[in-house]
């Protein structure tokens, strides 16, 4: 009976995980992928930013099919460790990935993020700015569409060459 029992239940938490996506599903990304054409932005590196608070540096990759990677967030602020970490990094989550759109010296960008709940569902977060040059973004604001929240930020990210981006191909983007 306690077997019967026991089975029953992983057979139901089975069926419950298979299904959180139908139950749970992810958002959609709002901003259609297009193909970056201009000369805004360099993209043969990486868009960097150190948050001195925290002690992080937080880095993004943007390719010229108009898709954009979370490359990682890391300890400290010394770019050449960070880059002997960034030759490893595999972004195999949905939530490493979004897209990203220019238009004349704005951007925007949105990409999934995970939950701050125990739903495991993908929600959505963006961000805006201005592009000061080829190689300087001022990103002004900031939304997570869990919280339904906007804010105002004021983060200058930083772009450094870097010679083994890792390839924009996913599963999540087409």
């Amino acid at each position: 009976m306690k077997t019967t029992t026991l089975l029953s239940i992983i057979v139901c938490l089975l069926m419950l995980i298979s299904c959180s996506d139908l139950l749970f599903p992810d958002e959609n990304l709002t901003i259609k992928r297009s193909d970056y054409t201009g000369n805004e932005l360099r993209i043969d590196g990486y868009y960097h930013l150190f948050n001195e608070k925290n002690n992080i540096t937080v880095v993004y990759y943007f390719y010229r099919n108009g898709v954009i990677l979370l490359g990682g967030s890391f300890s400290g602020n010394d770019l050449n460790e960070i880059e002997k970490k960034l030759v490893n990094t595999q972004a195999k989550s949905k939530t490493n990935w979004g897209v990203f759109l220019i238009e004349n010296n704005t951007i925007k960008y949105e990409k999934w993020i995970g939950s701050s709940s125990s739903t495991p569902k993908a929600y959505l977060f963006s961000s805006k700015g201005y592009i000061l040059n080829d190689t300087t973004i001022h990103l002004i604001e900031e939304y997570y569409s869990e919280r339904k929240e906007t804010r105002a930020i004021n983060e200058i990210w930083r772009f450094k060459q870097f010679n083994n981006k890792p390839d924009s191909t996913n599963v999540y983007i087409k």
